[in-house]
């Protein structure tokens, strides 16, 4: 028995998969499932969302497209990391193909290899990417490349309907779209497409945070983060607990501790803050979180080897990654990624 776990909803998942398709039913979704799949464990959502359908797979690094393969992924694209070119025959035989998000690849020989290629362009992230007025060098990457440049791309600073942004960056993508083949795959759209749903040019998208339950009302969160109490103890009035003392007891106080802390990745800026589950209902994180240990004020029925919801949903309240995020102020990727893999991922 874990004393402390993260559950993977299967039935979550795949109501994100099929409102995925049904709110962009023209596109093809390729899954982004970097930073192992939104800190979700890829061995398991991957497996997962093949059997819900999805064939086509987004990561950053190559090294995380191999072990996709080992988990039966045949479409990987590699965001931005160059070939090695010893790889590339094990590249192409395991299906993974490659943005290209940097001019000098032209100079340094990359385009030559035998690997399918996306041209990777910069519409105003300016993050990665072959800038949009850079027409001379994109046309030469496609002469370059030939039948080996399957796609273009692009990533959105800004994916809102009404943003002056929005549509200036769409605006260079469509004039690169003007000097590049018509027959490559396009895809330039996140998961805020689920919003905006435009760009009629695009073949494809590649949603990431909306798989996992966030971005969309219609979405379900898909995981939960769960441990089991280890301790317990009664405060007395004035007594107070954990670095700092930052609360202390006004009346007799049943306090229970769970084995999951900062360095679990669970954020020590929640410190007095945050609430949870448990079978009596909503409980309150007292105390400072600190690195493997956080405690909460609970019921004397709350006891050693009872369950708590840090994340996730319970009989009268909820507090998932999103909500999470409001309090210390960051977005639910974050929390998300920051759960460390020393917490086994189970599907459910």
């Amino acid at each position: 028995m874990w004393s402390k776990w993260a559950e993977v909803s299967r039935k979550s998942l795949q109501n994100n998969v099929e409102l995925i398709r049904e709110k962009l039913p023209r596109l093809e979704p390729i899954a982004v499932v970097k930073d192992d799949a939104y800190g979700h464990d890829a061995a398991v959502v991957v497996p997962e969302l093949l059997r819900n359908g999805i064939t086509k797979f987004a990561v950053v690094y190559a090294k995380d497209a191999l072990m996709l393969s080992e988990f039966g992924a045949e479409w990987i694209l590699v965001l931005d990391d160059p070939p090695v070119p010893s790889m590339c025959s094990e590249f192409e035989k395991r299906g993974i193909r490659f943005c290209i998000t940097d001019a000098k690849w032209l100079s340094d020989g990359l385009l030559d290899l035998p690997v399918k290629f996306h041209l990777f362009v910069d519409v105003g992230m300016h993050r990665e990417g072959v800038p949009w007025y850079e027409k001379d060098t994109i046309k030469e990457i496609c002469k370059v490349t030939g039948d080996r440049l399957e796609g273009i791309c692009s990533h959105l600073s800004n994916g809102l309907t009404d943003s002056h942004v929005l549509a200036t960056e769409e605006e260079r993508f469509k004039e690169v779209l003007s000097i590049v083949p018509d027959s490559l795959m396009v895809h330039l759209s996140n998961s805020a497409s689920l919003h905006n749903g435009k760009f009629p040019y695009a073949t494809h998208f590649r949603p990431g945070i909306s798989l996992y339950g966030y971005g969309h009302p219609d979405l379900q969160p898909v995981l939960s983060l769960k441990a089991r109490v280890v301790h317990e103890h009664i405060l007395e009035p004035g007594e107070g607990l954990s670095y700092g003392w930052t609360w202390r007891a006004t009346e007799p106080t049943h306090v229970v501790t769970v084995p999951v802390g900062y360095g679990d990745g669970y954020n020590r800026k929640l410190s007095n803050k945050a609430i949870a589950g448990s079978k009596a209902g909503t409980i309150q994180q007292v105390g400072t979180v600190t690195m493997d240990f956080t405690m909460f004020e609970a019921p004397k029925g709350v006891t050693v080897g009872d369950e708590v919801i840090l994340i996730g949903e319970w009989d009268g309240g909820h507090l998932w990654a999103d909500e999470m995020a409001q309090i210390i102020g960051t977005i639910p990727y974050e929390i998300l990624t920051s759960i460390s893999p020393k917490i086994p991922r189970v599907l459910v």
